[in-house]
Order: C-alpha cells, then sequence, then structure tokens
C-alpha cells in the first residue's frame, strides 16, 4: 500500500460514511493481552491466540455538529459470529463507526503509524 493509496482509502471510508453514519456493526470483546492504543498488536495477538482473521480499517468520528469527521486506522478481529475489537470496549465505541478496508494491506500499520488521525471536511466544496 502506497501513501496515495492510503489517502485514497480513508477518502473512500470518508464516502462511505456520508452514506450511512453507522459503519459495519462492531462489538467490544475483553482480551485480557490487550494493551490501550495498541489495535493493531492486540489483534494480531488475538488472531494468533485464537484463530480468526484480521480486519483493517478507520474508525470515523463526528463531533456533534461540526463540519468534519475524525478518521483513525483500526484493526478488529472477522470471527464466525461477527467483527469484534479487543482493544475498545462497547462504551468506547460508542460514537464511532468503523469500516473495513478490503485484506490487510501490506503497509497498512506504516501509514497508520505515520498518520494516526486524518480530518475531513464533510461540507460540500471544501
Amino acid at each position: 500500500m502506497t501513501e496515495l493509496e492510503y489517502m485514497a482509502a480513508v477518502d473512500t471510508v470518508v464516502a462511505r460514511w456520508l452514506q450511512d453514519h453507522q459503519g459495519e456493526p462492531l462489538k467490544g470483546e475483553t482480551f485480557a493481552q490487550a494493551e490501550r492504543a495498541k489495535c493493531h498488536t492486540n489483534a494480531e495477538s488475538y488472531v494468533a491466540e485464537h484463530g480468526d482473521q484480521i480486519v483493517r480499517g478507520f474508525l470515523v468520528q463526528h463531533p456533534h455538529e461540526w463540519d468534519s469527521v475524525w478518521v483513525m486506522p483500526h484493526s478488529v478481529v472477522r470471527t464466525a459470529a461477527g467483527l469484534i475489537d479487543v482493544t475498545l470496549n462497547n462504551a468506547e465505541l460508542h460514537g464511532l463507526a468503523f469500516f473495513a478496508i478490503g485484506g490487510d494491506p501490506e503497509g497498512f500499520k506504516d501509514w497508520a503509524n505515520q498518520y494516526p488521525q486524518e480530518t475531513r471536511s464533510i461540507v460540500q466544496g471544501r
């Protein structure tokens, strides 16, 4: 994944968020080895221990009445029961929408570390 592809993925996620403001169903699940603010490592550790599949994507947050959204790279796990977040609990997920990107693109974590939060205008013409 190049930097241009990463930024295009951010823009695509914002476009998807504009359609429904909900994202994909995501449930917090307690994982004893999870470390705060280490979602990529936490998802990898969970999958190494339990199987399942890492899902890379972005969390979108829209502070009430703002004309922009915050977009943060995030990793979760796909289980037979659906997507689980082994880093954030359900209360922390409130007000956030998760959108997966295809597969596990090489370089995603590097760009995520370089761009831990992006802001995008949701007002047309900006």
